[in-house]
């Protein structure tokens, strides 16, 4: 991949949009891209923190996983997010997993590059800060979901986040993941996820379409996940 592609993937970021053209070319000189098939680890909880991602196609999975394998899914990262800002900052190692949910590329950048690149520009480190204050927004308002939603509704509120329009009018929802993984997204076992679903069906507010959902009343869905 040309060095000009690097730098427009690195410029489509919140963290590097505004960098100085010079050290987008620097960094961009450094990087690589990774490809990873559906299911592939990108790294693991515990590792030492080398890289730091930039997603240019495809989506990945940010989960934990308990000593006893269940595992939650922290987040779902698709092209312009950025992966590993955290450890950059401290050096530590990772704080979680991460897989890639489908065909997955990843602009890969030197984590002591990326480091001296804080370092040298005040506006990288106030736009890295903003990153992680969006990424412990995230987590509260996951938090606190969890603890005063009821799972259906947890689900519609999902559903209402993910909801697209498509070329035709119609509203789709493409999850990017396998039930299982979309139970582990949400917290809960995938039995429980399947009853979830059948209700929201029953109602008429969805279908299932294809790996996605088709959502024939948004309006009702996101009332019932306010209510």
């Amino acid at each position: 991949m040309h060095s000009e592609e690097l730098v427009s993937a690195l410029r489509r970021t919140e963290l590097f949009a505004s960098a100085a053209p010079e050290r987008l070319a620097r960094l961009a000189g450094r990087g690589f891209v990774r490809r990873f098939a559906a299911g592939q680890v990108v790294f693991t909880e515990g590792e030492p923190s080398e890289h730091l991602y930039v997603v240019r196609t495809g989506r990945v999975r940010v989960l934990v996983t308990s000593p006893r394998g269940d595992e939650l899914t922290l987040s779902v990262l698709g092209p312009g997010d950025t992966i590993g800002e955290l450890s950059i900052i401290d050096g530590a190692a990772r704080s979680a997993s991460a897989e890639a949910v489908g065909a997955t590329e990843l602009l890969t950048l030197p984590a002591a590059d990326v480091r001296a690149a804080f370092e040298a520009d005040p506006a990288l480190l106030l736009a890295v800060a903003g990153e992680l204050a969006a990424m412990v927004r995230r987590l509260t308002g996951g938090a606190a979901d969890l603890v005063f939603l009821d799972l259906p509704r947890r689900l519609a509120k999902l559903i209402v986040a993910e909801a697209r329009e498509t070329r035709t009018g119609t509203v789709h929802v493409e999850v990017g993941m396998s039930q299982s993984g979309l139970a582990a997204r949400l917290g809960v076992t995938r039995q429980s996820l399947n009853r979830a679903l059948s209700g929201l069906v029953r109602r008429g507010w969805l279908s299932a379409d294809d790996g996605g959902y088709v959502v024939h009343d948004l309006p009702a869905l996101r009332r019932f996940a306010d209510s």
